[in-house]
């Protein structure tokens, strides 16, 4: 993919997180965007919490599933998960500020496989892998296609 590409991404993400969808929830910020790879901030609110105080396991995992499926956007194509195995290793409070790291690991014609991995400062917090269906292109000219 091109830079020019990414800078479209970039852009597109930035758009789309200020609109009624679950990204925008969690609160996503796109902090580094290369090939194959996203690096995201969010600091959990709130919000984010589950009824014991701590962040929602469903809150991490849905992090995990957006940088791992965005990071396959960034090799300009249109996924859908398929499969997700996520591991928790540690959970933090709200107002903590994580990083959520995905990376393309097998970049297939009809699936692709990606990791994440989500941190609190230098703490692994959760390490995911899943399998994306490739769907088609994602470009500026299609990027528009309501799911059906």
């Amino acid at each position: 993919m091109t830079q020019e590409h990414l800078s479209w991404v970039r852009n597109y993400l930035q758009e789309k997180y200020q609109t009624p969808i679950l990204e925008n929830f969690l609160g996503l910020e796109v902090v580094e965007l290369a090939e194959g790879i996203v690096i995201y901030q969010v600091q959990m609110n709130e919000h984010h919490r589950n009824i014991y105080g701590s962040v929602h396991g469903g809150t991490l995992a849905s992090i995990s599933d957006v940088a791992m499926g965005v990071s396959c956007l960034t090799l300009g194509k249109r996924v859908v998960t398929i499969d997700m195995n996520v591991s928790y290793i540690k959970n933090v409070t709200q107002g903590s500020i994580l990083t959520a790291v995905g990376e393309v690991v097998s970049n297939g014609k009809t699936i692709m496989r990606a990791v994440g991995e989500i941190y609190h400062e230098e703490q692994l917090l959760v390490r995911a892998q899943a399998s994306f269906f490739v769907l088609g292109v994602f470009t500026e000219k299609d990027y528009h296609v309501e799911a059906r």
